[in-house]
């Protein structure tokens, strides 16, 4: 059972969710969650009345997780997706009728939602005015849209680079059956489908539906019956050079009576080319993107965020701080700029802490208010509860990171680390699947499967992370972690050699080596048995 923020009472409402519940078990359905949050959408803004007066920018928007600069002038996703709702609504009723004399509609030349074989919805009430008050009020309107008209043509301001939008655009090209086989052709739509919904799960790239001048990019399949399954070739063009950017080809196999299994491949194609270690954001990086950008500054965060150079903090730091300021409505900018301010808030100690990292809890949480299906909203949410010790809204926030992008490698590491410290029994399956998935793992990550390896008292495990771990001038903590894990498996002299560097870097550790877990949320059970290997080591 879905929980809406509106649900207009009376036996309409019952009956229309009874059919939802029935619409969305449908086979089609449940391979599209876009298609069902955006079903919901249309249905309760119908029956709350807004139906007549819905836009593609509200659709594009609160239903189709796009940012809040998105321009419904140049864009067509919402009336693209609108359109496959409708054809995902005829497939359903051509094979299942309806569970009560209400059949769910949505028809042509508008978004408002039509309940077949029930009195319409309501809408929105109209104050009749008299002739002579609309001719005035026509006169008026008709000065006023002079004076706008002069002041657009003598008066343009500057144009604020960072509110506009510069992510790469993808057309995806319908999938080609090259075979005229039904199960071809179904497996053809279904994949195209997929892939959309797979590329609508990643923020920082733009999915058409139209090949346009807006386009940097084409993505274009075929599917080929040959004799043990099918043959699926992808190719990635760059559209101002003609480059082929990537290709691959593979042999699927049938599954389950299907010719193969489509949801794994969607999934499995959208995450390389389109996570932030991908094939489009690779790409990007050779493009020379101004870092004063949306994009830029988003490129060059990424690849901060992924090894944390030092010399590279001040210039990242500024541009996303310049973003989030000049853009307030971006989802993106706000929780990267929380991100920031949470890493400064771990270098400090007492209220000073506490106050800085309530400030980047307030960030993520305009962020996730801005954008609730935008997983960097969420995960900076998940990050900063988990900090402030609210783990009920941190471990909700992590399952919604889960539920909006379970293939995108660079959030589930984070979620899956955080899982661990907290103690749950799946972080580490989140955290290797996560791998599996990612083209090139930062080395960050190791320390989520180091703390796994402590928490069932696995040394081997633990000290293999540790040494995966090691990085050029990294944290104390990568030293500390390879001196506990050398002490758990006896090999004691290596083990203070690795302590000793750690208060080689900072002193402070001497006196009080427990203190290196201070900045990480450990759960008691994970940080317990931490201080104990760690006490092998230090005596202390």
């Amino acid at each position: 059972m879905h929980h809406d923020p509106i649900k207009p009472e009376g036996s309409l409402w019952r009956r229309v969710e009874a059919e939802l519940e029935v619409i969305e078990a449908d086979p089609a359905f449940q391979r599209s969650p876009v298609m069902r949050r955006l079903l919901r959408f249309l249905v309760t803004e119908t029956l709350a009345g807004r139906g007549e007066t819905l836009k593609s920018y509200a659709i594009a928007v609160d239903a189709l997780g796009r940012e809040a600069s998105f321009d419904p002038q140049t864009d067509s996703y919402p009336r693209v997706q609108v359109a496959r709702l409708r054809k995902l609504l005829d497939a359903h009723y051509a094979h299942t009728p309806p569970v009560s004399d209400v059949q769910i509609r949505v028809p042509s030349g508008g978004y408002a939602v039509e309940f077949v074989g029930e009195a319409p919805a309501p809408v929105t009430s109209k104050i009749v005015k008299s002739k002579t008050e609309l001719m005035r009020y026509a006169a008026i309107g008709g000065a006023a849209i002079a004076v706008l008209l002069a002041a657009f043509f003598f008066w343009r301001p500057e144009q604020n680079v960072w509110r506009v939008r510069n992510f790469p655009v993808v057309y995806l090209a319908p999938v080609i059956a090259l075979d005229p086989a039904q199960a071809q052709r179904g497996a053809a739509v279904d994949l195209t489908g997929g892939l959309r919904d797979g590329f609508d799960r990643f923020t920082a790239v733009d999915v058409s539906n139209e090949l346009s001048r807006a386009a940097d990019y084409r993505l274009d399949a075929t599917l080929r019956a040959v004799p043990g399954g099918t043959r699926i070739n992808v190719t990635l063009t760059q559209l101002d050079t003609g480059r082929v950017v990537w290709s691959r080809s593979g042999l699927r196999e049938p599954i389950e009576g299907r010719v193969f299994d489509i949801d794994e491949v969607a999934a499995t194609l959208s995450a390389r080319l389109a996570q932030p270690a991908g094939v489009i954001h690779g790409d990007g990086d050779q493009r020379n993107i101004s870092i004063n950008t949306p994009y830029g500054c988003w490129l060059a965060l990424r690849s901060f965020w992924r090894m944390m150079p030092p010399d590279d903090e001040a210039t990242v730091r500024n541009c996303v701080m310049s973003w989030a300021s000049e853009d307030p409505k971006s989802a993106m900018a706000r929780s990267a700029r929380s991100w920031f301010l949470a890493q400064d808030a771990l270098k400090l100690k007492g209220k000073e802490r506490d106050d800085l990292l309530a400030q980047a809890h307030q960030e993520a949480q305009k962020a996730v208010d801005l954008q609730p299906n935008d997983p960097g909203a969420q995960y900076s949410l998940m990050r900063t509860a988990l900090y402030l010790g609210l783990e009920r809204q941190a471990r909700t926030a992590a399952d919604r990171v889960v539920f909006l992008n379970g293939n995108n490698p660079e959030f589930m590491s984070g979620v899956a680390m955080f899982k661990i410290m907290m103690g749950d029994a799946d972080g580490e399956a989140v955290l290797r699947k996560a791998l599996s998935l990612h083209a090139h793992p930062p080395q960050w990550v190791q320390s989520g499967l180091f703390f796994a390896a402590v928490a069932r008292d696995d040394g081997p495990a633990a000290l293999v992370a540790a040494e995966d771990f090691q990085v050029p001038a990294g944290p104390p903590l990568q030293h500390a972690m390879t001196a506990m894990a050398l002490a758990r498996i006896g090999r004691m002299p290596e083990a203070r050699s690795e302590w000793e560097k750690v208060v080689e870097e900072d002193p402070r550790y001497a006196e009080n080596p427990v203190s290196i877990f201070d900045p990480l949320p450990l759960a008691p059970i994970v940080r317990d048995r931490s201080i104990a290997w760690l006490r092998l080591v230090t005596d202390v």
